[in-house]
């Protein structure tokens, strides 16, 4: 890697910072200069039409953020990309990673506290959800490395419990998991870090579902365009976004899934379960003067950072199977990925091809493929392109037995013996013109004169 030092680094680099400076002047930030109760910012985000940044919480130095991917709009200004283009401009930054650079005195570590001066009461971590099991950070990126694997950064709830300690969520299937595995096998700590208060592209970039060998940090630097910017941590051998606002530095203990953690809200929008984690000593505290805390909001903050993912996705594997996709959405009402409606250039039987491709990545439940001549992001035609072009015996296809997910009631996850994995059902609708009824049959009316008469010459 490349070493710079942070003049050098800073020129035409926008950080968290610079993030929010944009979007306040686009209109999708506002800051509130009246004192607020810490318990009380989650509600009142939920209640803006905008993101909120809270000047001046009660009994804390530290303002406060969140909301900021709430969103399509809002995720689409904090990366600075178009609307309609999440999914593409997702796509093609993963095909184009950059190795990061390396800060040499960073901004993040401007104050360092280390050891016994280490206090998480110090942060502005709020209780969020009406039956959480505690205050939360939710919007750590973690970032770990081992010498087999390589680097790996993700993103991952800590609960907090005292001082120095929290639980972190380590109960589903995770690079970090498996990374924590390993150490806990030999019964060793494992150095980790978390970053709270990064630029999109970085927390985007270690949300996204990379292949094993891959740097998510690297991905973070396809996505923004130019090389992410790390520094080395202070007491554990790992690096960090230099820009970010908060660091925790510390260790996962080898005491394996003993510790309680949660209830927290869960980002398909419902109340989890009281689940059993690893604990995180927190070592040392590294943050940037006048620090910035971030808290992330479920379920749409954590939705949004995993949409224009979902989307890529399943351009690239529509791509694969040789059927020309126009546009791809993950809904909201599907959490950003576990519904998706796509219009495609139909050619026979492509139409089914393209729901049994779509229903084959991880996350995705249910599909809806249309005809091209479909606005998908108008769910009054997505809706009459399924009344009208489907028949149910023949264009809903379901597929049992697949990969699913424990935030899914309906699955009865609870049922599942000790280490067993979730199965679900997935199901897509063909609402493509079917094969064998000519185009003009759907051939849709219009004025007669249309062209020729103009209402404003009438007002």
């Amino acid at each position: 890697m490349n070493v710079a030092t942070p003049v050098e680094a800073d020129a035409g680099f926008e950080d968290f910072r610079g993030m929010l400076t944009r979007m306040t002047a686009e209109g999708h930030l506002r800051r509130v200069g009246k004192q607020v109760k810490p318990q009380h910012m989650t509600a009142l985000i939920g209640q803006a039409p905008t993101a909120l940044m809270f000047d001046q919480v009660e009994a804390y130095e530290v303002p406060v953020v969140g909301g900021l991917f709430w969103t399509r709009a809002r995720t689409a200004s904090a990366l600075g990309w178009p609307e309609a283009e999440l999914g593409k401009r997702f796509a093609k930054g993963v095909s184009r990673p950059l190795k990061p650079i390396i800060i040499e005195n960073p901004p993040c570590q401007e104050k360092v506290m280390l050891g016994d001066e280490v206090d998480l009461t110090s942060l502005p971590i709020p209780f969020m959800h009406q039956k959480d099991g505690g205050p939360y950070i939710s919007a750590g990126v973690a970032f770990a490395d081992d010498p087999d694997l390589g680097p790996n950064a993700g993103c991952y709830r800590l609960m907090f419990r005292t001082k120095r300690e929290m639980t972190i969520d380590l109960f589903t299937a995770s690079d970090l998991r498996r990374y924590y595995t390993r150490y806990f096998g030999r019964g060793e700590a494992m150095p980790i870090a978390i970053a709270i208060g990064v630029h999109a592209f970085e927390h985007m970039g270690a949300a996204y579902k990379a292949p094993a060998d891959t740097d998510e940090m690297e991905i973070a630097g396809g996505l923004r365009g130019a090389p992410a910017r790390l520094a080395h941590c202070k007491t554990v051998p790992l690096k960090v976004p230099a820009h970010a606002e908060i660091v925790l530095e510390g260790e996962l203990l080898p005491n394996g899934w003993t510790a309680d953690e949660g209830p927290f809200g869960e980002f398909a929008g419902m109340q989890g379960d009281l689940k059993h984690n690893p604990i995180f000593r927190v070592n040392a505290i590294t943050h940037r003067e006048n620090p910035i805390f971030y808290s992330l909001q479920m379920p749409w903050e954590n939705d949004w950072l995993n949409g224009p993912a979902t989307e890529a996705a399943c351009m690239r594997i529509l791509g694969l199977i040789g059927v020309q996709a126009t546009a791809v959405r993950a809904t909201e009402g599907g959490c950003c990925g576990w519904s998706v409606v796509a219009a495609i250039k139909k050619r026979a039987g492509e139409g089914k091809n393209a729901i049994a491709a779509l229903l084959s990545l991880p996350v995705v439940k249910q599909v809806i493929v249309t005809d091209d001549d479909i606005d998908i992001d108008d769910p009054a035609q997505v809706e009459w392109a399924v009344t009208f072009r489907c028949q149910a015996d023949k264009d809903v296809v379901v597929l049992s037995g697949l990969k699913g997910k424990h935030v899914d009631p309906s699955q009865r996850p609870w049922d599942l013996k000790p280490g067993e994995l979730p199965t679900t059902a997935k199901f897509g609708i063909d609402a493509t013109i079917p094969e064998g009824i000519p185009g003009f049959r759907y051939e849709r009316i219009e004025p007669a004169f249309k062209a020729d008469v103009q209402l404003r010459d009438y007002l």
